[in-house]
């Protein structure tokens, strides 16, 4: 709005010379060991017999075990353990008080501390990358012929009684991590919400922005990005501010009468140019250790160089009255850039002003610790691999939502897991828990740990689940490679939605049958006959698993309206008074979590589809044929390459192999049974062959779609089909090589991404075909 550790990995939860084997699971050394299973086990069949039921099925206990095998079935059992009070109360640990990356040793120490409770191995796993934090800023409006002082900027946000999130004493003032040093004066622009369009819009009006400071509003594209968009043009500074009419008193009423965002509240966040790489600015491609070779900060791609700050409305007002007269009305560029304000008598204006504005930001870079909590259930039959499931820790004030919804989710889910492990129960494969740290400053603790762990990751790593802002509305949504479909509707069909008699999939399918679809949306639907999984892009920490990584990765959560995302009002307040009062949104974000990572750590055969990868595909070329033909309109050159034929026949190759995995499936199934529990050694060995193969292919295709070389001036970012937009900063490009070379109009470059794409997607079709 999420991971292991190094090398190797923690140590084991079974001993060398101890090897769990399933057969034997049920089996309980000790009088003691074994009452006290039995006592949980009682807790769990009265809980499913003689208690509401918590989700849409009848949680009786002669599902508690498969049918034959004697084993113990954790998907069931798992449903009924989440608490809403335990989560609550993790929830309350972790807003009670700003965390911000690098200061939060602490809450790293309790994260570790509690998962060991659970019996998960855990320990703490530092990087040292360079971080800023404030230490004086200034926004004044003035007149430089007479020094007089118009209007300061208070860069504060007001305490509201009854709440202690806002009245912490170590809040942070107006901040941007990763924002430059600077004391910067000149006149003031106005560019609506600073995308390339709208720099675009203000030079066609005779607007320059050259040695000017720039006012944007929050917005549209990523906050580095009208940073970058400012300084190419010659700012000399930037401001970005909240509009009512994005998340304020537009919306609705403001807290603490309503959800959204009040007259005082900053949004913080970070300007790092993340869509050229994330992580630790001065170690890109390589973990930021302790000795670790680093770049002058000068040489450093992912920063700015211009000094930025967030404001208020309330702040921002008194400049945008002092723009008005001046240079062109905003309407007359477009409807769209006129906001909220307007209630407040304000008329929009582009400048440039006659006043100045002054900008004060002097922040301290340093070189500091982070700690990321690492987490270890082995496995029991395929130990080497490994399912990951995260979400980041730190924050830059209380973040009830961002992130410490998933925090408490990620703490529930431990819970829960330990008590089945009391059962006997472990994993067919290595489960690992991730606190990340340093993730708001731009996914640095994740990036470092995947880049410090990437051979073992590459080699054994089947998914990447992430939940960062686990709660932050009612509407509940996903963004996933494709391959997870199937997997998400079943694990979503399984759970209740609270207060209605819905699964969490039937009010996800008519949430989303209600509001128009986004350009992405329609992408990864296609149709209203299941809900939309969006395409990953770079806005947590599942990135470096999937763009850099090539593993398979899964975000999700309950979204929707929230006016106060990154300011002091994202509190535990808040969060109790507005969005989940009785926690029945995050104990059903656990059950979802836990099913998915459940399925995918302990059934024998791996329930991801790689036909709907195939699908998702066709829909990606095109989605990609409409951008291109939008900026080859008035080329003749390309008129050709408005259909992608080798992206085409590759897709349908890979459809077809996707195909055959399914009749792999069907075979194994029919012939021998999933759990290649039969007698005779041969047909034993032979089944367990065929299952490997088709766990192999349906777990490391993700690796297949990984161009090697990367995309062109972000080679960091090495998927072939998605990544984050050149422009668009979180927000998911389909083919981005491809889609960049058309934007610039270099066609012959066009010719030689669409070739390579389509040879990366051939490989990934045999591989698939291999048994």
């Amino acid at each position: 709005m999420a991971l292991p550790e190094e090398k190797p990995l923690c140590g084991s939860n079974v001993a060398p010379d101890q090897p769990v084997h399933r057969a034997r699971m049920g089996i309980w050394r000790g009088v003691a060991t074994a009452l006290s299973a039995m006592a949980l086990l009682l807790t769990l069949y009265s809980a499913a017999h003689f208690s509401a039921p918590l989700c849409m099925h009848d949680m009786r206990s002669e599902t508690a075990r498969n049918q034959g095998n004697g084993r113990i079935d954790p998907g069931q059992l798992f449903l009924r353990i989440p608490s809403t009070d335990r989560l609550r109360e993790h929830l309350r640990y972790y807003t009670s008080g700003t965390h911000v990356a690098g200061i939060n040793r602490t809450q790293a120490e309790h994260t570790r501390d509690y998962l060991a409770a659970q019996g998960v191995d855990a320990k703490i796993v530092e990087y040292y990358p360079w971080l800023n934090y404030p230490v004086n800023q200034r926004v004044a409006l003035f007149n430089e012929s007479t020094q007089a002082v118009e209007f300061e900027a208070g860069l504060q946000e007001d305490v509201i009684a009854g709440d202690s999130a806002s009245e912490d004493p170590n809040n942070l003032p107006a901040f941007l991590g990763l924002s430059a040093s600077g004391n910067v004066t000149g006149q003031l622009v106005y560019a609506n919400y600073g995308t390339l369009d709208d720099f675009r819009a203000l030079k066609a009006a005779g607007v320059s922005i050259k040695d000017k400071v720039v006012l944007v509003r929050y917005g549209g594209i990523l906050r580095g990005l009208k940073v970058q968009g400012a300084e190419r043009g010659g700012a000399r500074g930037v401001l970005i501010y909240s509009d009512p009419a994005d998340d304020g008193y537009c919306k609705g009423k403001v807290y603490p009468h309503g959800p959204w965002r009040p007259e005082s509240s900053l949004q913080r966040g970070s300007v790092a140019l993340i869509q050229v790489y994330p992580g630790d600015p001065l170690t890109p491609g390589y973990a930021a250790t302790k000795d670790a070779q680093r770049l002058d900060p000068k040489d450093a791609k992912s920063l700015n160089g211009i000094p930025s700050l967030p404001l208020s409305y309330r702040d921002a007002e008194p400049l945008l009255r002092a723009l008005v007269g001046h240079g062109k009305i905003a309407s007359e560029i477009s409807e769209s850039w006129v906001g909220g304000l307007t209630a407040r008598g304000v008329e929009y204006w582009t400048g440039p002003s006659t006043l100045a504005v002054n900008i004060l930001n002097h922040v301290d870079f340093k070189t500091t610790p982070i700690q990321n909590v690492i987490g270890r259930i082995a496995g029991s039959e395929e130990p080497e691999r490994a399912i990951i499931v995260g979400n980041h820790r730190d924050a830059w004030c209380a973040g009830a939502s961002d992130p410490s919804s998933g925090s408490a989710v990620l703490l529930e889910l431990a819970r829960a897991f330990g008590e089945l492990m009391k059962l006997g129960w472990r994993p067919r494969r290595t489960i690992i828990f991730a606190s990340w740290d340093a993730e708001e400053y731009g996914l640095v603790g994740s990036t470092e740990w995947v880049e410090d762990n990437i051979d073992w990751i590459r080699a054994d790593v089947i998914a990447y689940v992430n939940v960062d802002a686990a709660v932050m509305g009612s509407e509940f949504r996903a963004s996933a490679s494709p391959i997870f479909n199937d997997l998400l509707f079943a694990a979503t069909k399984q759970v209740g939605f609270p207060g209605s008699n819905e699964t969490v999939y039937d009010a996800w399918l008519r949430q989303s049958q209600m509001v128009q679809s986004s350009d992405n949306a329609g992408l990864a639907k296609g149709h209203n006959a299941t809900p939309p999984v969006y395409t990953l892009g770079a806005g947590s920490d599942y990135t470096p698993f999937m763009s850099h990584a090539g593993v398979s990765s899964l975000d999700m959560g309950f979204g929707g309206g929230l006016g106060t995302y990154h300011s002091n009002y994202d509190s535990f307040k808040q969060m109790t008074t507005f969005v989940d009062p009785n926690f029945e949104l995050h104990q059903a974000m656990t059950r979802i979590c836990g099913l998915v990572v459940i399925r995918l750590a302990d059934d024998a055969v791996l329930k991801l589809n790689p036909i709907s990868y195939a699908k998702a595909l066709g829909g990606y070329i095109r989605e990609l044929e409409r951008q291109v033909a939008r900026h080859s309109a008035a080329s003749s050159d390309v008129t050709t390459m408005k259909r992608f034929r080798r992206l085409r026949a590759a897709q349908r190759q890979f459809l077809t192999n996707a195909h055959l995995v399914e009749q792999s499936k069907h075979r194994l199934r029919s012939v021998y049974g999933e759990d290649c529990q039969m007698a005779g050694r041969r047909r034993r060995m032979n089944c367990r062959k065929l299952r490997k193969s088709i766990n192999d292919r349906v777990s490391r295709l993700e690796r297949h779609l990984i161009d090697p070389d990367g995309i062109p001036g972000r080679e960091w970012y090495k998927h072939a089909l998605v990544g984050p937009g050149r422009w668009l900063g979180y927000e998911a490009q389909i083919f981005p090589a491809i889609a960049e070379a058309a934007e610039d109009h270099d066609w012959k470059k066009l010719r030689q991404y669409e070739k390579r794409a389509a040879e990366t997607i051939y490989e990934a079709a045999w591989f698939l075909r291999e048994v």
